[in-house]
């Protein structure tokens, strides 16, 4: 009986040792990395003028539509103008001499892009429920959205301006912490090291966009109608008027 019991003894402590030891080795290895946001697919929709890729790994070229830009590609527009569609739908104008870098959205990096240089006309289809909202970067600012039409510009100081059509942007100072929510109408400026300053008229700011805030029919360039910045289809504006409807789904390019 005394064998019995020993030998029972000795049992458990075995056991108990091994389950330490299997315990104490989950403990050790490191937690699961969180999964990475879906890569949101930016897609060449449309294209004119001088544009060159950069696109890891490869050799600077020229763009393709149809083309899908992976995380890392910059895009530099020279004198040229680039239509990106998003998986969404969402369409990113690139204007000209801007310069653009595609990113991968990851949980403590959300953004889709960086505008390093330049000029970009956004129209980001709404986001409902749990979905993350779209950001977009920049030198000096951080811009999310759930939903709108807007327009971004960097300037070589890398001071940036946001421009709102439709809905409502949230900027945020990547210095200081701050943001601002801005409405259509109004825009905001941030600096290096400024937070976003408080939302003003956008047509005290930007003069140069006659009717800001109306529909503007992208007809009204054929028509013979004053060039302007705000005209889709002059031909000092830097869209993309060669074809009035894109190749990826019948919608047209963003006025």
């Amino acid at each position: 009986m005394k064998r019995i019991t020993a030998s029972v003894g000795i049992l458990a402590v075995v056991f108990f040792s091994i389950a330490a030891g299997l315990a104490a080795a989950q403990a050790q290895q490191p937690s699961a990395a969180p999964a990475p946001v879906p890569f949101a697919g930016a897609t060449i929709s449309e294209w004119k003028g001088k544009i060159h890729l950069e696109i890891p790994g490869q050799p600077s070229a020229s763009p393709a539509r149809g083309e899908l830009l992976p995380p890392g590609t910059v895009v530099e527009t020279g004198g040229g103008s680039l239509l990106l569609r998003l998986e969404d739908g969402s369409q990113i104008l690139v204007r000209a001499h801007t310069r653009l870098l595609v990113q991968q959205p990851a949980p403590t990096e959300r953004g889709y892009f960086q505008l390093l240089l330049g000029r970009i006309r956004a129209l980001i289809n709404k986001r409902t429920g749990g979905a993350p909202p779209f950001e977009l970067g920049t030198p000096s600012a951080v811009i999310a959205v759930r939903g709108t039409k807007f327009e971004v510009i960097v300037n070589k100081r890398h001071q940036t301006q946001v421009d709102v059509f439709e809905g409502q942007v949230e900027v945020i100072g990547k210095t200081s912490g701050k943001s601002v929510f801005v409405g259509p109408g109004s825009s905001t400026h941030v600096g290096m090291n400024t937070p976003p300053e408080a939302p003003r008229p956008t047509a005290a700011l930007r003069p140069d966009l006659p009717g800001f805030g109306e529909a503007q029919p992208g007809s009204r360039g054929s028509q013979g109608a004053p060039n302007s910045p705000g005209n889709p289809g002059s031909p000092n504006n830097p869209n993309i008027p060669s074809n009035p409807r894109n190749q990826s789904g019948g919608k047209p390019p963003i006025p």
